[in-house]
């Protein structure tokens, strides 16, 4: 899960001797974000850190990254635990919702490559720019009695780097459970959606994955256990399905409870 991005995430220890490029702080943050090279600018950075601050880092934890640019792709470096890298799986699909979020949100569609690096930022992972993710993004959401197979019709607003679309329920009671969601933070850090209907007293919850993400076992586990969380901690007497589906609307797995 995204939260997992977020533990692994270290502070730079980075040596005062090696050139890192110029850094700019991240305002409100405990992080920063150096810049280097030609064609990358500090507007360029200061983007970059403002929407991490929205979508991936928190306030209280520190994290240093890089952004370069090589042609015309960008790669943000982000000083990271390898160990923890090793051990998880699934991290780099939620890598890829992330650079396709930064190229749609912050660079207009240009390529965005992510680099794992040592506090020397010294690359020990490459995450090259997946197209397919970065079109899943402007997929319409999935269909179903309740939800239609475009936006439209849907309210929706963003919170805790999550987007949250609801259709056929009050404001009062999309709030809620967005509002566990974001505390529970396992959707956190990337650029995920939650869609939320009803089915009769039934509370609905569908999340569409990206095809590796929904081919991982390790991965929907995780997935799973939070869908029990979000059952005893939101619907504790009140009947909800959480669903996983791919970006054309397929389910992948449910869960009824």
């Amino acid at each position: 899960m995204k939260q997992l991005i977020l533990v692994c995430l270290l502070a730079a220890g980075l040596l005062s001797c090696a050139d890192y490029g110029k850094k700019v702080k991240i305002e409100g943050t405990k992080a920063e974000i150096y810049y280097k090279g030609d064609g990358v600018t500090e507007a360029d950075a200061k983007k970059v850190g403002d929407f991490l601050k929205t979508n991936f880092i928190t306030s209280d934890k520190a994290a240093s990254m890089q952004l370069t640019k090589e042609g015309d792709a960008f790669t943000v470096r982000f000083v990271y635990d390898k160990a923890m890298y090793d051990s998880v799986k699934g991290i780099d699909e939620e890598f890829k919702l992330i650079a396709a979020k930064i190229s749609k949100d912050v660079f207009d569609g240009k390529k965005v490559n992510i680099a794992l690096a040592n506090d020397a930022f010294e690359d020990f992972k490459t995450i090259p720019f997946d197209e397919a993710v970065a079109k899943s993004l402007d997929a319409p959401p999935p269909s179903s009695d309740n939800a239609s197979s475009s936006k439209e019709g849907f309210d929706h607003d963003t919170a805790g780097g999550v987007t949250f679309y609801w259709k056929g329920i009050t404001d009062d009671e999309s709030k809620t459970i967005a509002d566990y969601i974001v505390k529970n933070g396992s959707f956190s850090g990337g650029a995920a959606e939650i869609y939320m209907t009803k089915d009769g007293e039934r509370y609905v919850l569908r999340f569409p994955v990206t095809e590796t993400a929904g081919k991982d076992p390790s991965y929907l586990s995780k997935v799973e256990e939070v869908a029990q969380q979000i059952k005893e901690n939101v619907f504790a007497s009140t009947p909800y399905t959480f669903i996983v589906m791919d970006v054309q609307g397929t389910t992948i797995k449910s869960w009824e409870y």
